[in-house]
């Protein structure tokens, strides 16, 4: 009975750190799909798929789940064309930078002291600039992924819009 009355108490820890946020994404001007991203204490696990006008002709699924204690334990699937394949946290980082980096940076509170620089893998990314709540970061080290911005990112919640400027164009996630 008394294991009942705590329970409560004992779930409140994993719905304050548990957080999600969906993002629509756009490759330039067309519409590509949409990722979410759910956030747990230990891990990130991110979920998404392709849709909109580039869903038309292109059919993609990914799983990521990111090890924070751990990131050599990270890993990813993805499905292409019906094509599967799985990658670990090396892989990824040559295959979509981007994705770690993002996941890394969200995990971070939104507080230009503690976003100087911050390490994934062997990529630095830096803030060049910060201000009215935008963020904007040079990444070194990727061949694929140039820069990240994160516009209208307050304490407590995710940014409005994130931009990714990558080798083959820029990737454009708009909060939903």
């Amino acid at each position: 009975m008394r294991i009942n009355a705590f329970l409560p108490f004992l779930l409140l820890p994993l719905f304050v750190f548990a957080k999600s946020v969906t993002y629509k994404v756009y490759f330039g001007i067309f519409s590509a799909g949409k990722i979410e991203i759910n956030f747990s204490p230990d891990k990130v696990e991110v979920t998404g798929k392709s849709g909109g006008v580039i869903g038309w002709f292109y059919r993609y699924k990914l799983h990521m789940v990111y090890d924070f204690k751990n990131p050599e334990n990270t890993f990813m699937t993805e499905e292409e064309n019906g094509k599967r394949k799985t990658y670990n946290f090396e892989r990824i980082l040559k295959k979509k930078s981007w994705l770690p980096l993002v996941v890394k940076l969200l995990s971070k509170t939104p507080n230009p002291e503690v976003l100087k620089t911050i390490k994934v893998g062997e990529y630095t990314v830096t803030l060049e600039k910060y201000e009215n709540n935008n963020f904007f970061f040079r990444v070194s080290g990727s061949r694929k992924t140039k820069s990240v911005k994160l516009f209208g990112w307050k304490r407590g919640d995710f940014p409005e819009r994130i931009e990714i400027e990558t080798k083959a164009g820029t990737l454009v996630l708009i909060k939903t």
